[in-house]
């Protein structure tokens, strides 16, 4: 499963609401959408606040650096 997937269903899972989520992590409900899509890689800070929210349910390497966390994952 690739990390916007991975967002997208940890925030259905939370039963928060986008804005909600948007209210505790402080971003807009387009950068929302944005990382949730994989179009853009979030702020170093905005990656550990969906983190926490989201209580490591998604790896932060995930988050932060998809691509990455897609390479490790092809060589494990």
């Amino acid at each position: 499963m690739k990390h916007p997937t991975k967002l997208r269903q940890a925030r259905t899972d939370s039963g928060l609401t986008v804005d909600a989520i948007c209210d505790r992590v402080g971003c807009t409900r387009p950068t929302l959408y944005r990382v949730e899509n994989g179009e853009v890689t979030p702020r170093q800070d905005l990656a550990r606040q969906l983190f926490k929210l989201y209580r490591g349910r998604v790896p932060l390497a995930s988050i932060y650096d998809p691509i990455f966390a897609e390479q490790v994952r092809s060589v494990a």
